[in-house]
């Protein structure tokens, strides 16, 4: 019995590239047709169809199945099949990274949901900041720019940082000059692996104002940036007493127009260290 080379794809779910692949190197034998030349292929080759499509589902590519084939021993066979085991350790490793990427990816639209414009007191987490950049001005200093690159391998967990010094808040109309590079959380950076490098520092784990907040428009001041919690902050009797943190959620066609939110909009969540402000001498 003869299959035509398109039928004989479609039964073992493989390529007619690959099929031609195959022939090429000696896998499979074809036999031509009178009228035109067609590829036809008899039963014998199904033997070698089945291993290849065997190794084909376990994720060995066209080039690897070759030199499967290739193989003169089992020892070779054992270590290309122990090399390609460790291989698929590594993907399941990138996929559960970026499930993970995902999970979070979710709990941090609901936290823009629930927090934006609104705030909450709680405890800051412990995060791990790297900043490389005071307005405008970026530091290309190459240990930096090390540390940069590495932090870059776990984006998945890596947010865009906002850091805003206390003393700005003294002054909420004028234009929120902000420190900007990197942040973790660092019971996350321990988890995946990452090394901070030296320039990292720890910030968190106090009494905060936390809150999502909306920024649309270029050069902001605070008061736009803030506004709603500076308004709190004063309300409740307290103090910013440090550095507020601030984590880029969501930027342009990243979250869809829904209910508040607006995909125009770059969504930060803060977190406002804060203390009870002293009482007035009399």
């Amino acid at each position: 019995m003869y299959y035509k080379i398109g039928a004989l794809a479609k039964r073992f779910g493989i390529s007619t590239q690959a099929l031609r692949f195959y022939e090429q190197h000696g896998l499979l034998v074809a036999d031509r047709q009178e009228d035109g030349g067609a590829r036809r292929y008899q039963t014998r080759n199904f033997k070698w169809l089945y291993s290849i499509r065997r190794y084909h589902d376990l994720g060995f590519s066209m080039e690897e199945i070759l030199e499967q084939f290739k193989c003169r021993s089992i020892t070779g066979l054992e270590e290309s099949l122990n090399s390609k085991i460790s291989a698929t350790y590594d993907e399941l490793q990138c996929l559960e990274r970026r499930l993970d990427g995902l999970k979070q990816q979710t709990r941090d639209l609901e936290r823009i949901k629930t927090l934006l414009h609104r705030n909450e007191i709680c405890a800051e987490p412990e995060l791990l900041v790297l900043v490389n950049q005071n307005g405008q001005s970026v530091d290309l200093s190459p240990a930096l720019e090390q540390d940069v690159q590495e932090w870059m391998r776990y984006l998945l967990f890596v947010y865009a940082a906002s850091v805003i010094d206390t003393g700005v808040f003294s002054n909420p109309e004028r234009p929120a000059v902000r420190k900007s590079g990197f942040c973790i959380e660092r019971a996350v950076a321990e988890r995946v692996g990452l090394n901070p490098g030296v320039h990292a520092r720890v910030m968190g784990g106090g009494e905060t104002v936390h809150t999502v907040t909306q920024l649309n428009r270029q050069n902001p001041t605070l008061h736009d940036l803030l506004g709603h919690s500076i308004d709190y902050i004063a309300e409740n009797g307290l103090i910013v007493t440090g550095p507020a943190v601030g984590r880029c959620l969501a930027k342009t066609g990243e979250v869809e127009c829904r209910h508040t939110l607006c995909p125009e909009s770059v969504y930060y969540e803060y977190w406002i260290p804060v203390g009870k402000s002293e009482p007035a001498a009399l």
